[in-house]
């Protein structure tokens, strides 16, 4: 059983830039794109304290390093005055109300989480919940610094979904950084506002809010060793895809297992199915984007399985004919159209949940999170914190690059089926010690 502990905030204050924003950037208009996102993407920075390893309640050293956090963080700000500005319906208003930053301590070690963290309890280390309305109409970015007895630090991050993808989040994340050790590395973002490529709706404050209708869905952490990966691919590699990336087989399949789970949970009755995989169009436009574009610059290409297609090798295939195919036709024409083609072709699929096992999969691999440092070494491990809604993967990188963890969310029923798929746990573990 995991081990249950307490978070007690000792501290709030706003951190707004260290430079004012000029009048004339005062609104930053969002995207189409940006509009149906409504919702915060929470990330978490773990680090050990390594440097007094021994030392027990460090609180000083901990009260040291989030002063660094806190300028640096100001300074930052700068760069990304968006960030510090509020949301309204369809624009952002950059006023320079600041960042929320809150310091809190945990009553435990942060090798007790790491020995078997769970899900529901990391989230009181974020500094909001995801399904927040302060998404859509207030705060854009939160922070949440918390202290461990060991010196240990977690730093937990929520930024609006409507003004930020992760890619968008890990270009911020590594820019703080590298602000924090007054390095040469700082990355400027592209503040181009996507507005003028996806124009957005006019659209009352309530239509672009979500609602949740308070059911939980249970999230698992699988992860795949890189030794499993290698294993995989040579379980899924065919003479259609002769070498298969670890995102395809990973991907493959968990949506294999979990599309034997729902159909165990509907008493053996097949249905069709289909994937959505996120795709980050910033090199796939036409002409291409800068790669430190800020924004929801993402689409997603749709794989469906063809005569009830189980295997895992043919679910690679379709994966991969994906990818080929959105590069072939969408990729050449992404523009306006196209996009709001693939958001309805999206919604179609969603709304006949009754009828075909849709699945999303979020990929935040390749991002360099694990590089995130702020001068106290490189953190031992970065998270997700669950999904609102089921029938979706996120995979992030494991602390090696090479390994994969999956954060996967199903209903409750199909979750108790695929976590005893015996394909599933020849590759993957459920729920590891964090530390070797």
């Amino acid at each position: 059983m995991a081990m249950e502990f307490t978070v007690e905030t000792i501290h709030e204050e706003t951190i707004k830039p260290a430079s004012p924003t000029p009048p004339s950037l005062n609104t930053f208009h969002l995207s189409r794109i940006d509009q149906i996102s409504p919702v915060y993407i929470p990330l978490i920075l773990w680090y050990p304290n390594d440097i007094d390893a021994g030392v027990v309640d460090d609180f000083g050293k901990c009260k040291e390093r989030s002063q660094r956090l806190k300028k640096s963080l100001s300074q930052t700000l700068g760069g990304f005055y968006p960030f510090a500005g509020r949301m309204r319906s369809n624009f952002i208003e950059c006023n320079d109300e600041g960042v929320d930053y809150i310091e809190a301590r945990v009553n435990c070690l942060l090798q007790d989480i790491f020995k078997q963290p769970n899900v529901e309890l990391q989230k009181k280390l974020i500094p909001i919940q995801m399904e927040s309305g302060e998404a859509a109409t207030g705060r854009v970015l939160l922070v949440k610094v918390n202290f461990f007895e060991c010196g240990g630090i977690a730093i937990g991050i929520c930024i609006s979904h409507k003004i930020a993808d992760m890619f968008t989040l890990s270009i911020f994340v590594k820019s703080w950084a590298a602000m924090a050790q007054d390095s040469s590395q700082v990355v400027l973002p592209e503040l181009l506002s996507l507005s003028s490529l996806f124009p957005p709706m006019d659209l009352p404050s309530e239509a672009t809010e979500m609602e949740v209708n308070g059911e939980k869905f249970p999230t698992r952490r699988l992860v795949f060793d890189a030794s499993k990966i290698l294993m995989l691919k040579a379980k899924a590699a065919s003479t259609d895809v002769p070498q298969p990336t670890r995102i395809e087989v990973v991907t493959a399949l968990l949506w294999k297992c979990a599309m034997a789970a729902a159909t165990s949970n509907r008493g053996g009755l097949t249905q069709p199915s289909a994937l959505a995989q996120t795709v980050n169009l910033r090199k796939r436009m036409n002409p291409p984007q800068p790669e430190n574009c800020i924004g929801n610059l993402v689409s997603f290409f749709i794989a469906q399985t063809q005569d009830f297609e189980t295997e895992l090798q043919g679910l690679v295939h379709q994966l991969r004919n994906g990818i080929r195919e959105f590069g072939e036709n969408s990729a050449r024409r992404l523009a306006f159209s196209g996009i709001l083609e693939r958001i309805q072709e999206f919604s179609n699929l969603y709304m006949r949940g009754d009828e075909i096992d849709f699945y999303t999969c979020s990929s935040w691999c390749r991002f360099e999170l694990y590089g995130a440092d702020f001068g106290w070494g490189k953190p031992r491990w970065v998270c997700h914190v669950g999904a609102l809604h089921p029938k979706l993967f996120i995979l992030v990188d494991s602390s090696d690059g090479e390994g994969i963890e999956a954060w996967v969310c199903l209903s409750k029923d199909e979750m108790a089926f695929l976590e005893c798929n015996e394909e599933l746990l020849q590759f993957a573990s459920v729920n590891p010690s964090v530390i070797a």
